[in-house]
């Protein structure tokens, strides 16, 4: 059911007295449109879905009517909460809590805060007496259910209404199966149907979303869908950037600032500085890093102009009394105040009016960046929208990828989809969310003290919100959950918790259906900043940026979690996890005519146009225009010009049919693969029949993904894997697409003046020059969080013969692990550079070179992950393994090191350092390469040593980074 007609009139005639003189109090002369067309549906009890631009009053929509309903005598009789309603922020729900509270007194119905900062004694209170409008988290409801399970229908008997705002966050979410549980558990637990009510700024598809309101009765809800229209007038600008290469050290001596920031960031910041100043605006940065980075850019320019600061940051590290003072001067009037923010700014907190909204870096999506607009152009005045772009520096070794400007072309295309076809993301609503499943069951079980298995699926999956789980699925996810002690079963067949169970059930985590990572607590003086994740290192002495100031550590207790901070001249941003969102096909469509168009934008400024320029004629070059097919040196790159989810789906067909892929933004890249190879494949993949999703699903490796997946089996992680992330139907259309194109050799190379890579050199025995190399590390976890803290090069000659040495000590920022094993302390390495201060350099010395180690799998894939830790990309270095070289040639019973050596009669120095490590296995190559010349080895590929040599850099050589080899602080050259 669809918006009619409304008169505003007739509308406000219907509401209670006491809302009418709140409506008059506040100097309204009538109605909004939306408010009208809700009163008529929400008093009449139906499910509403109201989907109004921000500040268009779609709140007041939905509580106008409500409040009046609760003020009807009969309501007023009956015990328990009166209306629900479910923010995705506490802060949203501080807002609301102050917007309701004087509505709710002007028909006397008390309003109540919930959340993990209201105090327990508040929350003991209600319990006793509950009444009047609650407000909560899906994760305080859900500790509701497991805490008061036997109460709840009493505290909820009087229930008329449930609210839910900012539907749009929820849909196709394990947070929005969680709450479509939540909704269902309590309709059962007071035995009747609640009229369900949604809020949303940014809904692609209503019918979807009316359906995830009420799964199942989706189309009988009445659906209003922004009457009046949004004829809001935007001002739109977008700027672009170029970011140069990294500053040399002499260079960043001499600018403190660019040591911690890159030349884009600090133009970008000079731009806001300059435009923002004096006024209210929001900066939506991409991640909470880069939030810190330019507030303390900002800052910093105000401090030297001697002028107060204006520029605050707003994300969900910092603390709630943080982020509550940035809000209210941002609703203060006379206090100007520009918030560098995250999403914690997008939803429909009040703030007040803001005068621009600016946005740094391509925008995760349309949706998102819609939701921002919002957040301008009140108090009738136009929306102000600039949006900032910067692309990396174009030389000779620039990928293909990067030279067509995707971040830029995708932000246009999401900006012509946002304003011209008014479209956003369509929700992924086929998932099956076994895990949020797996913490219901766990959930009711602890509500009810029990349950049958056949209760638990008529609840949740037969006549609940899983109802996409079958009844053989659901047994499977009870037998896993079985195996690995979440659940068991006593005699009277009745599923209880299993040891592991009743401990997930009892921690504080438990409630978020999501991941949430542990955390130091940020404090200084007594006061509380915020958190950062355990797993960035810090160090006592170490600097960050934090808050919007910088910072050094003068404290760290582990046991607390707690680091103590004080004020300091230096810093870098702590890193956060998260990343972006799933780019959709219509965005990539859209930006694939935005290459092949000539029309240029009126909102590009001059650098910006000349980015697309670039876009352009890279796109021609490479003529995607004509073949979506591109070599690059031994690679092959796929353009095809479809979602992620797409891009996933052929990555996964590709690996399974042999190829080795990898998805590199808007491209695949299948490595050493020639164009001609990668069509016969693809061609081969059309000709066959759609693969079973699940089949296809079973192939990857980590399909791991939510919070409780590391329970489920293989089989039931492939099917969660392919009803989330695959798209077989759409995948192999591409592939039908992609095998129409002719081959020939001609077709795949790049044109004109485009600059090829040179032809890859592979290693010759006898021919190619070494690097030995050794590490010690913190442990053996380098893909989570442990680190290197020794480092040794050796170069050697093409026959093992040691030429030159390097050692260096590391700075793992974090503590130093297994003394022991090392011999090393945390005191030992607090001086010694990091890793990321020693990337160039490495690079420098590994380049042309066989990287050789002592099983070299372990050692590079640590370089690899503290490389990607540095935000560097590892050169794709040949190696030759020793271990595997004696394996070949059979020179000794054990393959450790030592047993190695031993073999060939050498001596491995006593103590266990990278230096002598290194040495050692310098000199086992040297003997392994004379047994090999004897054996008839003629080449390096008969060994593993497959891939080409990386190669030497044209840039300037690095400059040698500040060494610090073991037990030699004044150590400053190549020891020979």
């Amino acid at each position: 059911m669809t918006t009619a007609a409304a008169d505003p009139a007739d509308a406000y005639d219907r509401l209670h007295p006491g809302i009418q003189r709140w409506i008059y109090g506040q100097h309204w002369d009538r109605l909004r449109s939306v408010q009208a067309h809700a009163v008529a549906p929400v008093l009449e009890g139906q499910d509403v879905v109201i989907a109004a631009a921000t500040a268009s009053g779609k709140t007041e929509a939905a509580w106008f009517p409500i409040c009046s309903r609760l003020a009807d005598q009969e309501v007023r009789a009956q015990s328990g909460i009166k209306a629900l309603y479910i923010g995705p922020l506490k802060a949203l729900i501080n807002d609301q809590h102050l917007r309701l509270e004087s509505l709710g007194d002007s028909v006397d119905v008390p309003v109540h805060p919930w959340h993990g900062d209201v105090a327990a004694s508040r929350k003991r209170n209600l319990m006793k007496n509950p009444d009047g409008i609650l407000l909560i988290t899906p994760e305080s409801l859900e500790a509701m259910f497991v805490r008061e399970g036997h109460r709840l229908s009493a505290v909820f008997a009087g229930l008329q209404y449930l609210v839910v705002d900012e539907l749009h966050d929820f849909i196709g979410t394990e947070r929005g199966a969680q709450l479509q549980s939540l909704m269902h558990r309590l309709e059962l637990a007071i035995r009747r149907r609640i009229p369900r009510i949604g809020l949303s700024a940014t809904l692609s598809d209503l019918a979807i979303a009316a359906d995830f309101l009420r799964p199942g009765r989706g189309h009988l809800a009445h659906i209003i869908d922004n009457p009046g229209g949004d004829t809001a007038e935007i001002q739109l600008q977008m700027r672009g950037y170029v970011k140069s290469d990294p500053k040399t050290a002499a260079e960043i001596s001499a600018d403190d600032d660019a040591a911690v920031h890159a030349n884009d960031a600090r133009s970008i910041a000079e731009h806001l500085y300059a435009t923002l100043r004096g006024k209210d605006n929001l900066v939506f940065a991409n991640s909470r890093s880069a939030v810190e980075a330019y507030v303390d850019l900002l800052h910093g320019m105000s401090e030297r102009r001697s002028v107060p600061n204006e520029f605050l940051p707003h994300h969900g590290n910092l603390s709630k009394e943080y982020r509550e003072d940035v809000e209210r001067r941002l609703r203060a009037i006379d206090t100007p105040t520009t918030a560098v923010c995250t999403s914690t700014l997008e939803m429909g907190i009040d703030i007040g009016s803001t005068d621009a909204v600016a946005q740094v870096g391509a925008p995760h999506s349309v949706a998102a960046l819609r939701q921002r607009l919002g957040r301008s152009g009140r108090r009738d005045q136009p929306a102000v929208l600039r949006v900032y772009v910067s692309e990396g520096e174009l030389t000779e070794r620039t990928p293909p990828a990067d030279q067509l400007r995707a971040q830029l072309i995708q932000t246009i295309a999401m900006v012509e989809l946002m304003l011209k076809d008014r479209w956003f993301e369509p929700p992924n609503t086929g998932a099956l969310h076994l895990s949020t499943l797996t913490q219901q069951i766990l959930s009711i079980i602890a509500q009810h003290g029990g349950a049958t298995a056949q209760q638990l699926y008529t609840t949740l999956c037969g006549n609940g919100p899983f109802s996409r789980v079958d009844q053989s699925t659901f047994v499977n996810l009870l037998s896993d959950l079985g195996a690995t002690e979440l659940l068991t079963q006593s005699s009277d067949g009745l599923l209880l918790h299993g040891e592991r169970g009743d401990q997930l059930v009892n921690h504080y985590t438990f409630y978020a259906a999501f991941q949430t990572a542990d955390e130091y607590r940020l404090v200084t003086r007594g006061r509380t900043l915020g958190s950062i994740p355990v797993d960035y290192p810090v160090l006592v002495g170490s600097l960050l940026i934090f808050a919007g100031r910088r910072w050094q550590v003068v404290d760290v207790d582990s046991r607390s979690r707690i680091i103590e901070l004080s004020r300091s001249s230096g810093g870098r941003p702590p890193m956060f996890s998260g990343g972006g969102g799933e780019v959709a096909d219509l965005v990539r469509q859209r930006m694939r005519s935005i290459y092949e168009s000539t029309d240029v934008p009126v909102y590009l400024n001059r650098e910006a146009q000349e980015l697309l320029d670039q876009a352009r004629e890279s796109y021609r070059r490479l003529r995607l225009d004509q073949h979506p097919i591109v070599a690059w040196g031994n690679d092959t790159l796929i353009f095809c010009w479809r979602g992620d989810r797409i891009l996933n789906t052929l990555a996964v067909a590709l690996a399974d049919a042999g190829l080795r892929v990898s998805l590199d933004g808007v491209a695949l890249q299948v490595n050493d693969n020639t164009a001609e190879g990668v069509l016969t494949v693809l061609r081969n993949l059309a000709s066959q029949p759609e693969p079973d999703p699940e089949v296809l699903a079973a192939t990857v490796g980590n399909k791991h993904r939510d919070k409780y997946d590391e329970y489920l089996s293989d089989e039931l992680l492939a099917k969660a894997y392919a009803a989330h992330s695959l798209d077989v139907p759409g995948s192999w259309s591409t592939l039908r697409d992609l095998s129409t194109y002719e081959s020939g050799i001609d077709s795949f190379l790049p044109l004109g003046d485009h600059p090829k890579p040179a032809a890859p050199v592979y290693p010759r025995l006898g021919e190619t020059p070494f690097a030995v190399i050794d590490l010690e590390t913190t442990g053996f976890a380098g893909h989570l969080d442990d680190r290197v803290v020794e480092l040794a090069v050796i170069h050697t000659d093409p026959h093992g013969r040691i030429t030159n040495r390097w050692s260096t000590l590391v700075n793992p920022g974090r503590a130093a692990g297994p003394t022991e094993i090392h011999g090393l302390r945390s005191d030992d390495l607090s001086n010694a550079p990091h890793f990321a201060e020693l990337t160039d350099w490495l690079t420098d010395l590994l380049a042309e070179r066989v990287i050789v180690a002592h099983n070299a799998p372990y050692d590079l894939a640590f370089l690899t992950t503290e490389y990607e830790r540095s935000d560097v990309d590892p050169p794709d270095w040949a190696t030759l393994c020793t271990l595997e070289l004696n394996r070949h040639l059979g020179t000794a019973d054990s393959l450790t090191l030592e047993s190695c050596c031993a073999a060939y009669g050498i001596t491995l120095n006593a103590g266990h350092t990278a230096l002598g490590d290194a040495t050692a296995t310098a000199h086992l190559l040297e003997a392994c390469l004379s047994r090999a010349t004897i054996a008839g080895l003629a080449d390096l590929q008969a060994v593993g040593c497959e891939k080409p040599l990386p190669p030497a850099g044209n840039l300037p050589a690095p400059a040698i980074p500040r060494l610090l080899p073991r037990r030699s602080p004044d150590w400053r050259s190549p020891c020979k």
